[in-house]
């Protein structure tokens, strides 16, 4: 499922793209302009503003909350939003596209000597270069879909 988060909801978005699911930014437009841009991708909409409405061709999730946790229980919840270990960090929270294996040997001179030498995979974002390596956002993240999957199983 793809998405179209609007502005204020920055974080939001990153979060989702690092769960590894397809959230681009909306930046602050009119209306219409943001209705086309979800209708011509097939995209739901994200939103905190109270201006957006749902028709019968667009889906809107309108965020209760502030709370960057409580807005991704939220839009998990509504959507239905698969949450796989194995799809965690798959998309460049950037950029939202998706990344690709990246040799060791290739990102040596892009990494901290120490990430190097204590890390064995690596990926890039194709888009804006960016290498990833699981760190310690890695365990937050992995606590994030532990506490997601105990929500949506609890409900």
């Amino acid at each position: 499922m793809k998405l179209l988060v609007t502005d204020e909801s920055v974080r939001l978005a990153r979060w989702l793209r690092l769960l590894g699911h397809d959230a681009a930014l909306m930046p602050a437009r009119p209306l219409p302009e943001l209705y086309r841009q979800a209708y011509h991708e097939s995209r739901v909409v994200v939103t905190r503003n109270r201006d957006v409405k749902a028709g019968r061709v667009l889906r809107v999730v309108q965020l209760a909350s502030e709370q960057l946790d409580a807005q991704l229980s939220q839009v998990v919840r509504e959507l239905k939003l698969p949450i796989g270990a194995e799809e965690v960090f798959s998309r460049c929270d950037r950029c939202n596209v998706a990344v690709e294996p990246a040799e060791k040997a290739a990102v040596k001179d892009q990494v901290p000597p120490y990430v190097f030498q204590t890390q064995q995979a690596f990926h890039r974002c194709p888009s804006c270069r960016r290498i990833y390596w699981a760190a310690t956002h890695w365990d937050r993240a992995r606590r994030v879909v532990d506490r997601l999957r105990e929500e949506v199983r609890h409900g």
